[in-house]
């Protein structure tokens, strides 16, 4: 159940990625060593199905920073993620401390729009993450956190 003002209007997509279990595989044996933050810095629908992924494998936390408003109509669509969201979330572990953490970032976050007229309607969803929205060096060393990899989609 989402509980999310307005998305009874959206309609979720389908939206399994192909890629999101190759690179679970590929961080897999990385992460058995415990000690690291993934960063997922994708398209959010990939970053949320591999967190998952990793999550279900037994190696790390799923962490989703994802403030991506669910307009209707929107800048940064959403039926996608939605789809993500409710899909995967049958895959989560039952909670648990797991050796690792992986953060899902949305690299869609400051898509330019390129001359926005008056007349566009769209919602403006994207976002600036600031400093504030991650834990700090010393909370994440206290967590166990020793190594960062970043998967990003540049």
């Amino acid at each position: 159940m989402l509980c999310v003002p307005g998305a009874d209007d959206i309609e979720a997509q389908r939206a399994e990625s192909p890629h999101a279990a190759a690179l679970a595989a590929e961080l897999a044996p990385t992460l058995r060593h415990g000690g690291f933050l993934v960063l997922l810095d994708l398209e959010p629908n990939l970053g949320v199905q591999v967190a998952a992924r990793l999550n279900g494998l037994r190696l790390a936390n799923a962490v989703l920073l994802l403030p991506r408003w669910p307009y209707a109509e929107a800048i940064l669509p959403v039926e996608r993620l939605l789809y993500s969201l409710l899909s995967e979330s049958r895959r989560l572990a039952p909670e648990q401390p797991l050796p690792n953490v992986a953060f899902v970032v949305d690299a869609e976050r400051g898509r330019p729009v390129i001359r926005r007229s008056a007349m566009d309607r769209r919602a403006d969803n994207r976002y600036r993450l600031s400093p504030a929205d991650l834990p700090n060096l010393a909370t994440l060393r206290a967590g166990g956190v020793r190594h960062v990899v970043k998967l990003s989609a540049a």
